[in-house]
């Protein structure tokens, strides 16, 4: 088969191949040509058929790419020895394909003479009883002296040896004649097709001859007719001749009253533009003098700025130097502090002496008391007496928020008396002690407090202060460096930018930009590839960017370069090849949407329990929902929900067995509790989520009668079971209450919801 590739000047590539199928472009060859021009055509690959050789193949793939013929490089592919071999047959018929003379005798193989040859050259067969013929290396004159003369120098190995060497020689000519046989079978069956390509030639010669001969018939028609034609166009020519001449007058007024009204547009024109130019001057004074007034303001403006920083630079010296000062004042003030402790350690314990004397004291005085009271007659009448406070000590009139207050003056834990009630503080301070916070000593402690709070304040304000000043310093000096930074970032580009400028070698049309431009892959934008930090200035796109003019920041992708460079069928073409995909796409889009719907569907009814369920089973009678509506002649449905005994959870013994619904067949109860356990579940779970998260439900089967038992990680256990309505009284916990998992005021759920209380 015959393979040739092909290269162009304009960057253009392809092959050239024969066609292998027999239909009307049998017996041609077709060129696959690959380049700008295919792609702007939007295809990936252009086919050409053209006439079986290499001439006519050059020609198409020239006036399609609108170039010379000697342009057009074609070489051998390397896949085969027989690649760029054309036979002697191909080639005469190549050459005289349209030559209307007698052919040439096609160049035979005489495969007789070269069977006769191999023939003769191949040994005979010995199987055969024909005698061997030996190779010219041994004569048969040494075979004749081994055989005659008994006393020749060779022994009998030296025989052996020389008889194992003919036998050698003998396979060897054998394989010889059998490839060479094989190479004249090949050769017969290659002359075999050489004659047949030959017929076939010869017979699309006649028909090609017969072709033209028809074709001249009908050239001859068509003159002739042309020649009849041409006399009525031209008496139809000269009518019409005369009729422009008439137009033609009546235009030529026309364009005279045409030009007469362009005179005085013109004028018009020139009056409208001088108005405006005069308009735009005073406009241009009048923003000129706003300007003028606003770069005054601003200038006042920024005097008082810098007035206003003069002043804040001056606040912040001072502000350090009373920072300095209240530091100073501050270890002043601490060991002040120290001292002040001290001397509050010492008034403790000299409130501790007077806490003891006044207790003797008040021993003394109850003592005192029993004995007035004992020589005095009792009251005939009880008689109010007003509580009586005793000033600088603990007494029981005294409030929980001042006693707290004096503990903690007394050193106690604040913690310790959140929860202490009013009787345990005052055992704890002791009735009738000193009260400190009643002391002129406490008052002065307050008062140093306040005093440490204070400075405690300021020195958190110049702190603050000097942070502020530090982080301000800080970043004054970032945008310093920010602003150096940006700046070296700018001269960077710069020298980017002219050592790049070499590279805008490419010219396109001026429909597409003005100047040279350069392909974006081959720039770089600070250091690193354009393509990564652009978009096309056409349609905004960052992907497929090809070309770019720096000096002008000019980006374009490759979608709007083709649409720029499209002649008018071209885009044409394109608009019409993507309302063909856009189509397409809808089309796709409205098929998926629809198997989506269909998907959807086959779900929705999957879980809907109306498929799956009657509808006495999914909404039950009054006389279901009866204990009695069967006469304890049916089968109860019954259920549970509660923890068990998991060593975790507080456990009363089995939970309650309440009661759902009755049925008069084991069918309709199982169903029902199957419906009951999946749909109708505590955790409000959709039936498909409760299957696919609810594991390890057991399910057992009883004469019968199901029964399904879960528990979830964490959760209750929920029970669903059937008994006859007999037994069910005999349940452990069992009661005749109905349940409310299936109640319309309540949460109800439905196939494929979500459940609003997630326990798996």
């Amino acid at each position: 088969m015959n393979e040739y590739k092909f290269v162009t000047p304009c960057r253009h590539e392809g092959t050239i191949k024969p066609v292998k199928s027999a239909g009307k472009h049998a017996g041609k060859w077709f060129c696959r040509v690959k380049g700008p021009k295919v792609d702007a055509l939007g295809m990936n690959v252009k086919t050409l058929y053209t006439a079986p050789f290499i001439g006519a193949a050059k020609a198409s793939i020239a006036k399609f790419l609108c170039i010379t013929v000697a342009t057009v490089e074609v070489t051998a592919s390397a896949s085969g020895a027989q690649v760029m071999s054309t036979p002697i047959a191909q080639q005469k018929a190549a050459s005289n394909e349209f030559d209307l003379g007698d052919d040439a005798e096609l160049a035979n193989f005489d495969l007789d003479a070269a069977i006769s040859s191999a023939t003769k050259q191949s040994p005979p067969n010995k199987d055969h009883g024909r005698k061997q013929a030996l190779p010219p290396q041994y004569p048969m004159s040494n075979y004749k002296s081994s055989t005659q003369d008994a006393t020749c120098s060779k022994d009998s190995g030296d025989l052996r040896k020389e008889l194992e060497n003919l036998r050698r020689e003998k396979d060897r000519f054998n394989r010889e004649v059998g490839l060479v046989k094989q190479e004249a079978e090949h050769i017969r069956q290659e002359n075999e097709r050489m004659t047949k390509e030959t017929d076939e030639a010869k017979e699309e010669k006649a028909r090609l001859k017969g072709q033209i001969r028809a074709i001249r018939e009908q050239h001859e028609m068509l003159q002739s007719d042309l020649n009849t034609t041409k006399q009525r166009r031209d008496e139809k020519h000269e009518a019409e001749i005369e009729e422009l001449h008439v137009e033609r007058s009546k235009l030529k007024g026309q364009i005279r009253a045409l030009q007469e009204q362009r005179n005085e547009l013109k004028s018009d024109v020139k009056s409208a533009v001088q108005k405006n130019e005069d308009a735009t001057k005073e406009k241009y004074e009048k923003e000129r003098k706003e300007l003028g007034t606003e770069k005054s303001k601003l200038k006042g403006q920024i005097r008082a700025l810098q007035e206003q920083y003069d002043q804040l630079k001056s606040d912040v010296q001072s502000a350090t130097q009373k920072k300095d000062c209240a530091e100073k004042e501050s270890r002043a003030a601490l060991v002040k502090k120290e001292e002040y402790e001290k001397e509050a350690k010492t008034v403790k314990k000299a409130l501790e002496s007077h806490r003891v004397e006044l207790d003797g004291l008040a021993k003394k005085q109850d003592a005192a008391s029993k004995a007035t009271l004992g020589e005095s007659q009792p009251p005939t009448k009880k008689q109010k007496i007003g509580k009586q406070v005793k000033v600088g000590t603990i007494v029981k009139s005294m409030k929980v928020a001042e006693l707290k207050e004096e503990a903690v003056a007394r050193g106690i834990d604040v913690k310790e008396l959140t929860r202490i009630n009013k009787d345990a503080l005052l055992e704890m301070l002791v009735v009738g002690s000193l009260c400190i916070i009643k002391t002129d000593a406490w008052d002065e402690v307050v008062s140093l407090r306040k005093t440490f709070a204070e400075e405690r304040q300021k020195a958190e304000q110049l702190e603050r202060k000097r942070q502020e000043e530090i982080y301000r310093k800080k970043e004054q000096k970032w945008r310093e460096q920010e602003k150096k930074r940006q700046e070296q970032r700018v001269k960077d580009r710069a020298e980017e930018i002219s050592k790049q400028g070499e590279f805008h070698s490419l010219s396109v049309p001026k429909k597409v930009h003005g100047c040279k431009l350069v392909f974006t892959k081959d720039l770089l934008f600070h250091g690193t590839p354009r393509s990564y930090n652009t978009q096309c200035t056409e349609c905004g796109s960052l992907f497929n960017i090809e070309y770019t003019c720096e000096g002008c920041d000019y980006d374009i992708c490759n979608e709007c370069f083709k649409q720029k460079t499209m002649t008018a069928s071209e885009k044409k073409a394109d608009a019409k090849r993507k309302a063909a995909e856009e189509k397409e796409r809808q089309k796709a889009a409205a098929e998926r949407r629809r198997l989506q719907e269909e998907e959807d569907e086959k779900h929705r009814k999957k879980w809907d329990p109306k498929t799956h369920f009657a509808e006495n089973i999914i909404s039950p009678s009054d006389k279901n929902k009866d204990p009695d509506g069967n006469k304890s002649k049916g089968f109860t449905v019954w259920c549970s929900d509660g923890y068990g005994n998991d060593g975790w959870h507080s456990y009363e013994g089995s939970p309650t067995k309440e009661f759902d619904t009755t049925y008069a067949t084991k069918k309709e109860a199982n169903e029902r509790a199957r419906y009951l356990f999946q749909w109708k579940n505590p955790w409000g779970l959709g039936a498909e989520e409760f299957e696919n998260h609810a594991y390890e439900v057991d399910k057992s089967t009883k004469e019968g009668m199901v029964t399904y038992v879960v528990t979830p990680d964490d959760s209750t256990t929920w029970s669903v079971g059937v008994v006859p309505d007999a037994a069910f009284a005999y349940l452990d916990n069992a009661t005749r209450s109905r349940h409310y998992y299936d109640r319309e005021d309540d949460y109800e759920a439905t196939a494929g919801s979500l459940g609003i209380y997630h326990c798996f």
